[in-house]
């Protein structure tokens, strides 16, 4: 065998080649191990502060039991309804009517802490920023297809980084004209206002896991007159879908809708989410876990209070279990980006009134 002939030597393992490659894929962007070391670093730091934060601070607050006071608001041309704000100090309570259910243990951080996806093209801005900053010098002589895939790394991530700090433009939602609340909810919002009612419908707020199904559920109900998903009873404000996933914001996934009470009633809204969820289950519904896709009921007015803990202490004869949805005062209610409003029904399921297909979540 000739001394420059390698074929007959044996091949290195599957694994190997490939962490042979890896290493000439990372080394091309100009990769070190201090580089390496300070990523895995950042990235674990990153993804402990957004889960310890969500699931080990203590949560669950409720307003004493004095009666909500009631505000008229006027809001541009929309100025037939009332707020409820929530007036006077905090107390710690437990989640629903059976006091004795544990307390839950979510909180939200007063700052959007960075995602996963924002620390990733943090990341990648810095390499390739610095591989870049690295070919200047000796430009003339730098490897040509280097620097563009450098140049590409570095511009998509910028333009990444960029796009995750954009708010929703709750202007740009849809409207009450397509039986839609987004469009209004987001005014609410911005006016840092709880509505009861609007016209002459009333305004309730539910969270029953992953949003599209829940809204769909109530889409189909006679008397429902417009629905909206979005985000509730977290600290950050205007908070997107990306950073209410992280868990970190406190926020959980809801419905808010405006409903006709001569039409349908608030028990009957409260039994479409108990039939869609199993109430004893904390932070969970079917195959969705975490603090972002817990249960609750988030009362507007004495009235829905009264109703609710009245519902609950009878639902809780059915299970051996405590019921652990939470059952609170509502919040300042975030709309969802557009693509989440009505997704179900865009999607080509019915949301005729009475309609009894499956709800597909996914679909």
């Amino acid at each position: 065998m000739h001394a420059d002939d390698t074929s007959c030597l044996p091949k290195p393992p599957a694994t190997a080649r490939a962490n042979f490659r890896c290493r000439l894929v990372f080394k091309s962007m100009g990769g070190s191990q201090q580089i390496m070391n300070l990523f895995f670093t950042s990235f674990f730091f990153v993804l402990r502060a957004s889960t310890s934060l969500a699931f080990q601070l203590p949560r669950g607050v409720e307003r004493s039991s004095d009666p909500l006071p009631v505000r008229s608001t006027s809001f541009g041309r929309f100025s037939n309804f009332e707020t409820r704000r929530p007036i006077g100090p905090l107390k710690s309570s437990r989640l629903a009517a059976n006091k004795d259910s544990v307390e839950n243990d979510a909180t939200g951080f007063p700052i959007a802490l960075p995602t996963l996806n924002q620390a990733l093209l943090l990341w990648l801005v810095f390499i390739s920023g610095s591989r870049l900053l690295e070919s200047l010098p000796n430009l003339a002589e730098a490897d040509t297809s280097s620097i563009i895939l450098n140049g590409i790394f570095f511009t998509g991530s910028i333009f990444g980084l960029a796009k995750t700090f954009a708010k929703i433009d709750y202007e740009s939602l849809d409207d009450l004209d397509v039986n839609s609340l987004a469009k209004q909810a987001g005014r609410w919002a911005d006016a840092n206002t709880v509505p009861s009612s609007h016209e002459q419908y009333e305004v309730a707020t539910f969270a029953g896991g992953c949003f599209w199904g829940p809204e769909l559920h109530y889409q189909r109900i006679p008397g429902v007159v417009a629905t909206c998903i979005g985000y509730t009873q977290g600290a950050v404000e205007r908070p997107t879908y990306e950073q209410v996933c992280s868990g970190s914001t406190g926020h959980t996934e809801a419905i808010q809708l405006l409903y006709d009470p001569a039409v349908v009633s608030y028990v009957r809204l409260l039994n479409k989410l108990f039939n869609t969820i199993d109430p004893t289950l904390k932070n969970r519904v079917g195959n969705d876990r975490g603090t972002q896709y817990r249960h609750g009921v988030y009362y507007h007015t004495d009235e829905q209070r009264c109703v609710a803990t009245s519902f609950i202490d009878e639902t809780q004869s059915q299970y051996s279990d405590p019921i652990v949805t939470e059952l609170m005062p509502a919040a300042v209610f975030w709309p969802a980006e557009n693509y989440h409003q009505k997704k179900l029904e865009k999607g080509g399921q019915s949301a005729e009134k009475e309609c009894e297909e499956m709800v597909r979540c996914y679909g």
